[in-house]
This record gives structure tokens, C-alpha cells and sequence, in this order.
């Protein structure tokens, strides 16, 4: 019959009785239950350590860090535990302040750019308009000027005529140059009749405008088609526009300003 050999292998008898050799002594008090069932709780802490083992580690990978070195895995451990917290108050640290930066109480206040004035619109002119006497002879209106001109389609305005003559004639100084007296031109598509009676010392002409240029090139006229008034200064300037005109006392106020 063979003899148990100890657990150094030096040949040693069994202890007396028939038992087991006794374990390392750094292995501490081993205490084997009846019943299996027992040891649930201290499998589920050693499983419990195994998974925060292998947690740090994919962690270590993620965070390009060196492996850590093999040890006992306890409780006590702090693991990637600290750093992660130091990341954690860093980012939180870093959202509060761009929330404090976009916070809309603290929007700075918009600088206002410079703009600069918008340039007047230059005024109306009908130095290059020319309207048409009773013979199709084209008239520039420059060579008119200073003019009232009277837009008078589809009115005979007799007491417009009449009374815008007479106010001319009234505002006209015996210093003038004849080359300067007021025209007051009469004007429609076709040609218009001029009333009787006009007086002679101010120079009347009914031309003819088939395009509506005066309209056109006057903004305030263009879509208007009642019977209206142009004030034109001798460089062929529109001073002023009056629609619905019906005698010369709506715009007698400024007949002083074509000399």
C-alpha cells in the first residue's frame, strides 16, 4: 500500500486520524458550510468585483490610459472612480458658464451701424419732353419755359384757362424779358380749343401730347387722370403738380416762383 505524501512533498505521515493536510496558513480561517446554499452571498460579492474589474478596464481602453496594474480588487479600491468624478465636474463646470454666457438678461447690446442719409430723389423734369402745335411741329418744353401746364383731357376747363391767364398776366412785372413771361400751355392727347377772350399779353399755346409724356414724367401724375396743373421752372424743372384742379387760386401761390 502507498502513503499519502504531505502537501511539501517530503514524505511526511498523515496527520493522525486519516485527515487532510493543513491548508497554507495565509489562505486565513476556512469554514465550509453544510449547506452549499450559503456561499450565494459571497459568490454574488466575488462576481460583484469581477464586473467592476472588467468595467475599469474597457474604461482604461476608452481613455487610452496604461493598464492597471494586477492587484487585489476590494471594496476599499477607488478605481476609475475619481477621475471620472473629476471629468464630471468639469464639463458641468464648462455648461454653466456658456449658460451664463447665453443667458438672455446678459445679451450685449446691439451696436447701431451708421447709415447714411438716403439721398433726396432728383425732381421731376420735362426739359426733354417735346409737345406738338396745330401743324405736327414738335415743341420742346424748355424752349417754352417757365410754363403753367394744363392737363386738360376730356375737359373744355374754360374758367381753369380763363382764370390761370389772368393770373399769370397779374403776377408778370414790366422789368421781365419777353423771353422770360410765363407760357401757359393747354394740353391734351389731341389738340385742345382754347377759349375766347384770353388776354393777349400772355403768350397761350394748345398743343397736343398723344404718349401722356407729361403725366409719365412727373411721379405724382402717372396714374392720375383728372385735370391738373405743372408749374415748370426755365431749366425745365416740375416746382410743383396739383391734380383735380379747377381754378388757377389752387396753385396762384407759387406762380411767383417761375421767374
Amino acid at each position: 500500500m502507498g502513503t499519502l505524501r504531505g502537501d511539501n512533498g517530503g514524505g511526511d505521515r498523515p496527520h493522525e486520524g486519516g485527515g487532510l493536510p493543513d491548508l497554507p496558513p495565509e489562505w486565513g480561517t476556512i469554514i465550509i458550510p453544510d449547506d452549499p446554499g450559503a456561499l450565494d452571498d459571497e459568490g454574488t460579492h466575488i462576481r460583484k468585483q469581477f464586473r467592476r474589474a472588467t468595467l475599469r478596464r474597457r474604461w482604461r481602453r476608452r481613455l487610452h490610459l496604461k493598464p492597471e496594474p494586477v492587484r487585489r480588487t476590494t471594496d476599499d479600491s477607488p478605481g476609475l472612480a475619481v477621475p471620472l468624478l473629476i471629468m464630471s465636474i468639469a464639463v458641468i463646470a464648462t455648461l454653466v458658464s456658456l449658460f451664463a454666457v447665453a443667458w438672455p438678461g446678459r445679451v450685449p447690446r446691439p451696436v447701431t451701424p451708421h447709415v447714411a442719409p438716403a439721398a433726396s430723389a432728383p425732381a421731376a423734369s420735362l426739359a426733354r419732353l417735346s409737345l406738338f402745335d396745330a401743324d405736327g411741329t414738335a415743341l420742346p418744353v424748355k424752349d417754352l419755359s417757365p410754363a403753367v401746364v394744363l392737363l386738360v383731357e376730356g375737359c373744355s376747363c374754360e374758367h381753369l384757362i380763363t382764370s390761370t391767364v389772368n393770373a399769370v398776366a397779374a403776377g408778370a412785372t414790366p422789368a421781365s424779358s419777353p423771353a422770360r413771361h410765363t407760357t401757359v400751355l393747354v394740353v391734351a392727347t389731341r389738340l385742345p380749343t382754347l377759349p375766347g377772350g384770353l388776354n393777349e399779353a400772355v403768350r397761350v399755346k394748345a398743343v397736343a401730347d398723344p404718349n401722356n409724356s407729361v403725366r409719365a414724367a412727373v411721379p405724382d401724375l402717372t396714374t392720375d387722370r383728372t385735370t391738373a396743373a405743372v408749374l415748370v421752372a426755365p431749366d425745365g424743372t416740375v416746382i410743383r403738380a396739383t391734380k383735380a384742379v379747377t381754378s388757377a387760386d389752387d396753385f396762384a401761390d407759387d406762380l411767383a416762383k417761375l421767374h
